[in-house]
């Protein structure tokens, strides 16, 4: 009898339990790189308690955001005094940070041609400026973290004839 309870004990099958619910985290907000994170500080600070909005974006470049209201007036590309004094501040991040880039959008071809030419007149050089799409409502700088430098060149693979 006891054999018979033992073999009956084997042969039932093992509860299944459910598999636990999986835990969706929200995402991490973005966060500025490492080498602006001073700027935007620098940046909020002396932008705190007007519409310009100075955030990271999702690929550790700081975003900077002018409602268009402030930048243009209504038909006319002529930079404003409120974005003049963004790209005065910005164009000073760009003298300190050497290696870092800009990207610039505005509503039309004509008023991101202004953005550049404002830049380039603060002593931005050419080659460091980008454009991004077209925004209807706002004006949108971006500064791109420098890219990493090379540290160490890697021999040549074996074989390919290339000598040092």
């Amino acid at each position: 009898m006891l054999f018979a309870l033992a073999l009956a004990a084997c042969s039932t099958k093992p509860v299944q339990r459910p598999a636990p619910a999986e835990v969706v985290l929200p995402p991490a907000p973005p966060v500025v790189a490492p080498q602006l994170a001073a700027e935007q500080r620098w940046l909020v600070d002396l932008f705190q308690g007007t519409p310009v909005l100075i955030a990271p974006g999702p690929l550790g470049e700081l975003r900077v955001e002018v409602p268009l209201q402030y930048s243009f007036d209504k038909g006319r590309a002529a930079v404003k005094p409120p974005l003049a004094a963004v790209l005065d501040k910005l164009a000073a991040s760009l003298g300190r940070l050497p290696r870092t880039l800009v990207q610039i959008a505005a509503p039309s071809a004509e008023r991101t041609e202004a953005l550049r030419a404002g830049l380039l007149a603060r002593g931005v050089a050419s080659p460091r400026i980008g454009r991004l799409a077209s925004r209807a409502d706002a004006v949108e700088l971006r500064l791109l973290p420098a890219p990493a430098g090379i540290v160490r060149l890697e021999d040549p693979p074996p074989g390919t004839g290339a000598q040092r």
